[in-house]
């Protein structure tokens, strides 16, 4: 390795280093934001609850409120169980819900399903308005706007009403423009190519 090379990758470094210094000096707010998982890719909810687990690595206590797919066993979820994280209410480390139906492509019948709906949209709320929950997970929540479950301007006021210092997670897809614009973080997750599609059997601890 000549010495020019190596110079020039010192001098890069030292930029890089500079311009993240820089960044870092910008960014001085202090607040929860709005973190927002959508697109057709397979890690949405997987990414969700790593932020999950990265809050209780702090010892924070967080929430989650699971629609769609709630009623399916997953890793994520059995982990927490294991652990005895999670719960209901104040006494809990992990506040969370699931939709008594799931609420899924299995089922067609709009009216059966709006109970169970409501019922997790004020259990979200209810952890919305809970300044003790310092991360909230919204799990496949576009689907309630998609479905007509939940209504834009209820989940917009939700959020701009909750505590300062309260994050929240949403995930799901073909998230509404409205909601792309309110979120401050937003990743769109895209499949290049899954296994699922050449025929391989979603797998524990890989899919669910």
């Amino acid at each position: 390795m000549d010495l020019t090379f190596k110079q020039q990758h010192a001098e890069r470094m030292q930029d890089k280093k500079a311009q993240v210094q820089a960044a870092m000096a910008r960014a001085q707010v202090e607040r929860g934001i709005v973190v927002l998982l959508t697109g057709h890719g397979k890690g949405k909810t997987t990414s969700a609850f790593g932020m999950l687990y990265r809050a209780l690595g702090h010892g924070l206590r967080a929430g989650v409120v699971q629609f769609i797919t709630g009623t399916h066993a997953s890793g994520e979820v059995t982990f927490l169980q294991q652990q005895g994280l999670l719960g209901q209410g104040a006494m809990a480390q992990v506040d969370y819900h699931a939709m008594a139906t799931g609420c899924s492509w299995q089922r067609s019948d709009w009216e059966a399903d709006l109970p169970a709906a409501n019922q997790a949209w004020q259990a979200a709320q209810r952890m919305l308005a809970d300044p003790s929950l310092r991360l909230v997970v919204l799990d496949e929540l576009t689907f309630m706007l998609q479905y007509g479950y939940l209504a834009l301007p209820q989940l917009q006021q939700a959020l701009e009403r909750r505590p300062a210092g309260q994050s929240v997670v949403i995930t799901g897809r073909s998230a509404p423009a409205p909601l792309l614009a309110l979120a401050d973080t937003v990743s769109e997750i895209a499949d290049t190519r899954h296994a699922f599609q050449s025929g391989v059997k979603a797998q524990a601890g890989v899919d669910f």
